[in-house]
């Protein structure tokens, strides 16, 4: 597992590569709650280049979700790969999670919620 950070305009954008399973979700959850904890609000994991998660992964996405709603923050996951959308499809994260197809749509969901804001 791999994570890469960047900044699109106020949304920071993480790109995770490869598994995220058991021995990398604390890794990446230590990533995750970095960003959160420096006051970036406006989170989305790229998903595109995610190979695999299992249980351990999802729960990360979960708490990062929590933590930034309680913090008025926001969490987005885009370009889930087929495979990887059919394991949140089966737990139901598809209905608990904001999932967008694309970056841009994320960016877009973003921009809706601070129009309804």
């Amino acid at each position: 597992m791999q994570t890469q950070e960047e900044s699109l305009g106020d949304v920071t954008v993480l790109t995770i590569t490869g598994h995220l399973d058991t021995s990398s979700a604390t890794p990446f959850e230590s990533v995750l709650m970095e960003v959160i904890d420096r006051g970036e609000r406006k989170v989305m994991v790229d998903c595109g280049p995610l190979e695999y998660v299992n249980s351990a992964g999802l729960k990360v996405f979960l708490l990062a979700a929590k933590k930034l709603e309680t913090l008025d923050g926001q969490l987005v996951l885009c370009a889930l790969s087929p495979s990887v959308l059919m394991v949140f499809e089966m737990i139901g994260f598809t209905r608990i999670m904001n999932i967008a197809a694309s970056r841009d749509e994320g960016l877009r969901m973003f921009r809706e919620q601070r129009a309804e804001a």
